[in-house]
């Protein structure tokens, strides 16, 4: 069963779903009263604690919601809403789609470096003791002789307004560029994000699913052999039936009474995890308006293998990726281009002995030029950054191919296990009818008087199993489609 577990863990990829195994759970749990036991996840639950039933959850879209708003905190949800609920509410996604607005300002900012630039720039001097140099004493007609000056005044201040314009940098076009396609590689995250928040949600909502329809099942033959265990103890009280008889009949009773209860339990906490899938608050109450017999994913069997790669998602964000490296190559590339900008300022200079006379005469002076800046060389740096990036680029080719392959592969593996998994969901539900008539008719010779409590327990044991053994085929059957719908990229 633990390969099983690993197995599954693969399966739900980075999308918060929590798991211990999917395959033998239902049988134990008919089999014998278990109960679960806590499981750290390991994945982007960050440390939520699961239980076994968290990892049965699989499902399928473009069923139509249905809401009930008749009382606040209260909601009646197909699987379709409830989806629709979470690509609203779930944590990741919203996340995600600031991720994108954050990328949308990015592009915004590498835009407004393009604009005018303006600045004021300004300072104040005191010169607690001014700089004295010597001169030549030309004044008393002696110019061998230096005598110490100081120049200024012990106050001064300058106020510059500048605006700067860029003209050429390639570094801001192609960044520019560069944060439109980070935006579409944004969007694409976002997209996937989206998938597997649909793809966990289906999975929760097939977890409450398939356990009631184990509780549906194993209430069926509770009632049953609640019936046999008060005849067994009406033919034991007039004679006609031993003591032996009613003892084993009331073990299966108990038996079944409390696998009942670990499984209305257990629903209960896998409604908890779909809430928590959907990013619905816990205190609210949500209410499943769909059984297993409204989704027949065997039925769409015959044009699942109709895809191509370039549907997947991670396909497209692998182009973004590679039309990032492009940029990146091209910006080392043009790295030796001159950067030219045009400027002009106008400022004041203020000068006096007082400070309290300091901004009462000022001296205005402004100009206009250009700059530029010409790197002519750099070493070998520039070489080597532009090598640095081809193989960047060229790895993120490979990288490209090798996950068409790994999509094809992907294909392949899910299509096999969905054949499997439905042809073994026809096997166990005709068993499951087989098994359920054996039972019907060894309880009627056994209250005709013609079979003993030995044959009844034997029956209810092989329907038990047989009902175990068809909970997992179903539970397996929807899970493979949901893997074989995402890896042919038909989740949107």
């Amino acid at each position: 069963m633990y390969s099983q577990i690993s197995k599954f863990y693969r399966l739900c990829g980075p999308k918060p779903v929590i798991g211990s195994g999917y395959c033998n759970f239902f049988g134990l749990l008919l089999l014998s009263p278990v109960g679960y036991h806590p499981v750290k996840s390991q994945n982007r639950m960050r440390g939520l604690i699961s239980t076994f039933s968290i990892t049965f959850c699989l499902g399928m879209h473009g069923v139509q919601a249905q809401v009930d708003t008749t009382r606040s905190g209260i909601y009646a949800y197909s699987l379709e809403a409830c989806v629709q609920y979470a690509l609203q509410h779930q944590r990741d996604v919203v996340n995600a789609r600031l991720d994108v607005q954050y990328a949308q300002e990015q592009v915004r900012e590498n835009t407004g470096k393009l604009l005018p630039h303006a600045t004021i720039t300004g300072n104040f001097t005191d010169n607690l003791k001014l700089q004295t140099s010597l001169i030549p004493n030309i004044f008393q007609g002696r110019p061998d002789e230096k005598i110490p000056v100081q120049f200024g005044t012990k106050f001064s201040s300058v106020i510059t307004g500048e605006v700067r314009q860029t003209i050429f940098n390639s570094d801001y076009f192609l960044g520019l560029k560069a944060a439109k396609v980070y935006t579409d590689l944004s969007a694409r995250n976002l997209k996937r994000t989206a998938i597997d928040t649909r793809v966990a949600v289906m999975q929760a909502y097939y977890t409450v699913l398939v356990n009631e329809e184990n509780i549906r099942l194993a209430s069926a033959n509770e009632e049953q052999l609640k019936k046999n265990l008060r005849d067994t103890r009406s033919r034991y009280d007039a004679g006609v039936a031993e003591r032996v008889d009613v003892d084993r009949i009331a073990v299966s009773y108990n038996n079944i009474v409390t696998q009942i209860d670990n499984a209305t339990r257990l629903r209960a906490y896998s409604l908890e995890l779909l809430k928590f899938q959907m990013g619905m608050p816990d205190t609210d109450s949500l209410q499943l308006t769909q059984t297993v017999q409204d989704f027949s994913p065997a039925k769409e069997l015959a044009d699942t293998l109709n895809y191509l790669v370039q549907d997947r998602v991670e396909y497209g964000a692998q182009l973004t990726q590679i039309e990032l490296n492009k940029l990146g190559l091209k910006s080392k590339r043009l790295s030796f281009l001159p950067q030219l900008s045009a400027f002009i300022n106008y400022g004041f200079n203020y000068f006096s002995a007082a400070f309290s006379d300091l901004y009462k005469t000022g001296f205005g002076a402004s100009a206009v030029g250009l700059s530029l800046n010409f790197p002519l060389f750099t070493g070998t740096e520039r070489i080597h950054q532009v090598n640095e990036q081809q193989i960047t680029l060229q790895k993120s080719v490979n990288d490209l191919d090798y996950l068409s392959q790994q999509i094809r592969i992907q294909v392949k593996d899910a299509f096999t296990q969905y054949q499997n998994n439905s042809a073994l969901l026809a096997t166990q539900q005709q068993n499951l009818e087989l098994t359920q008539g054996i039972y019907d008719r060894i309880v009627l010779k056994y209250n005709q008087g013609v079979a003993s409590s030995l044959d009844v327990i034997s029956a209810e044991s092989e329907l038990k199993q047989a009902r175990a053994d068809y909970i997992n085929a179903l539970l397996n059957v929807l899970i493979s489609k949901v893997a074989l719908d995402k890896a042919m990229g038909k989740l949107r």
